[in-house]
């Protein structure tokens, strides 16, 4: 079914960094499923690190906005899900590493769950 009919479908994601931490304490970001209109957003967000004139504050800033906007919220996370708490929370590259899975629909397999 196509993902637009559904709208507000979630899927888990985490950062591969803690894909061996037991899911019950594992950091997990509930990603919203993207159309193809919103995943090219979202990849014009990862790319914009590569084009000219653009200054860090705003790569930053568009990459936690987007960021913010790709998730409902997150578990297992002593941090209220906010703009700001993802600032507190994660580095840059953990931010891509989710907003390219973000950006994929990228759905965990049943063994990557376990």
């Amino acid at each position: 079914m196509p993902i637009s009919l559904e709208p507000g479908q979630t899927f888990p994601i985490w950062l591969e960094s803690d894909k061996d931490v037991p899911m019950a304490s594992r950091p997990v970001f509930d990603a919203k499923a993207q159309s193809m209109r919103q995943q090219r957003k979202v990849l014009e967000v990862i790319d914009v690190i590569f084009k000219d004139g653009v200054s860090v504050e705003e790569v930053f800033d568009q990459t936690r906005d987007c960021l913010f906007d790709c998730l409902a919220g997150w578990r297992n996370v002593p941090k209220q899900f906010s703009k700001e708490s993802i600032e507190d929370l994660l580095t840059f590259d953990e931010c891509r590493e989710l907003l390219r899975k973000c950006g994929s629909n990228q759905r965990m397999s049943g063994d990557e769950k376990k």
